[in-house]
């Protein structure tokens, strides 16, 4: 059995799920979910919930006597992120002093390391295992358990046949916690517009009568500080919409110029297209100490912030 924590958003609960697939897989066991990190701050950050529900996953949570077999020491979920941070930023000694047993496994760095697939059966995994690198084994079974579960509601369903209608590209800016938590923002930042401005010139480049679809977790901030040049809409919730609508819809697009987060890394990923171009900021983390290095895939196209 490998049980592997879900944390954050749908983007960082896709690559933690892909993470814990793969190395199930590998070693010929079973998957569980450990959902206990929403439960116990369930005030944190109103997106972060529990959202893989959405998807045709496999989903088989685990008990908490599981948890505590395999896991071997509960930690807090402050301890789980102090630890899993001091490794990302090689405060080794203190990662050492404060870890978990060895069936505990947390990532040393943002980057793949092919130690991974070491980890033995009855592993708990508590990282973000952010890099296709980590579940490019089981891509193709991935590719159909992250299809939606829930059929789009009628006024999803008629911008997903807008989209399709003509050349499209996604534009996607992540605002919301990346500028409200301290944290967020000091670490991982939100970009300005400058980079839009740029990846926008590559994307007329490569399809000029491309319709922008604009999507962001602010759009009427985002509205309001920045207008595209040529045709483009600004893809406004409206309720029952949910999370993985922007995602089902991001992913339509022929092209897409993502944020430096996992929720447009997703729905670049998941465009099946050959011939798609995806542009990504580099670097990823405004912290520079946190190694982005394989966070986008090869032949996406790395745009540097500072032209």
């Amino acid at each position: 059995m490998i049980i592997t924590s879900l944390t954050g958003g749908l983007g960082n609960q896709m690559f933690q799920y892909a993470a814990g697939l793969a190395l199930a897989e590998h070693r010929r066991t079973v998957l569980k979910l450990d959902v206990s990190w929403f439960r116990d701050d369930p005030a944190y950050e109103a997106h972060n919930r529990y959202a893989l529900s959405c998807l045709n996953i496999t989903e088989q949570f685990a008990t908490q006597e599981e948890i505590d077999r395999v896991r071997g020491v509960q930690l807090t979920r402050t301890e789980r992120w102090a630890v899993a941070l001091a490794r990302m930023v090689r405060l080794n000694h203190y990662a050492r002093r404060h870890a978990a047993p060895a069936n505990w496994h947390q990532p040393p760095t943002f980057a793949f390391y092919p130690q991974f697939f070491e980890q033995p059966d009855n592993t708990y995994l508590n990282g973000m295992f952010q890099s296709e690198k980590f579940f490019a084994p089981v891509a193709n079974l991935l590719r159909a358990q992250f299809n939606f579960r829930y059929p789009p509601t009628p006024e999803v369903a008629a911008l997903a046949a807008r989209i399709r209608s003509g050349p499209s590209a996604a534009v996607h800016f992540r605002r919301g916690d990346y500028q409200r938590n301290a944290s967020f923002a000091r670490e991982i930042g939100a970009l300005d517009i400058a980079y839009y401005h740029r990846a926008i010139r590559l994307l007329r480049e490569r399809s000029p009568e491309a319709t922008l679809y604009v999507c962001s977790d602010d759009i009427d901030t985002v509205a309001r500080e920045f207008t595209p040049p040529g045709p483009h809409v600004f893809v406004r919730c409206v309720a029952p919409w949910h999370p993985w609508d922007k995602v089902r819809l991001m992913a339509l697009c022929d092209h897409l110029a993502i944020a430096n987060s996992t929720f447009s890394w997703w729905a670049a990923w998941l465009n099946p297209s050959p011939t798609k171009l995806v542009i990504a900021p580099e670097p990823w983390f405004a912290n520079s100490t946190l190694d982005g290095t394989d966070i986008v895939p090869a032949t996406w196209v790395r745009l540097p912030l500072s032209a």
